[in-house]
């Protein structure tokens, strides 16, 4: 490979690992509402304006929304009921989730 091409992805790769991006930005939360940053000023928690959706899971709107740092979903009131693995989870019931990303827990159906 020539050196130039080389150079040019390093370049780029730099860059993009330079940014932090995170996916939740306040715009999902609704106005005048308490909205919580993280130090590192990513979104920590706030009331939904709207349903959000993350990874499948369905948050409902009106309701608190938390999220780690990182970005990842942290805890929601669910819109829909869902299945995570062999859990099921009720609608309208709490959902929180560890930083990794698995499930911590859930309200169950009656």
């Amino acid at each position: 490979m020539n050196f130039k091409y080389i150079s040019v992805f390093l370049s780029l790769a730099l860059v993009v690992v330079s940014f932090n991006v995170y996916a939740v930005d306040p715009s999902i939360c609704s106005s005048g509402e308490n909205v919580a940053l993280h130090p590192n000023g990513s979104l920590k928690s706030c009331e939904l304006k709207d349903d959000y959706e993350v990874n499948n899971i369905q948050c409902n709107n009106r309701s608190r929304v938390s999220f780690y740092d990182d970005g990842n979903l942290e805890s929601c009131i669910l819109s829909t009921s869902t299945t995570i693995g062999e859990n099921e989870c009720a609608q309208s019931g709490l959902i929180s989730f560890y930083p990794d990303g698995k499930l911590r827990s859930c309200t169950k159906p009656d």
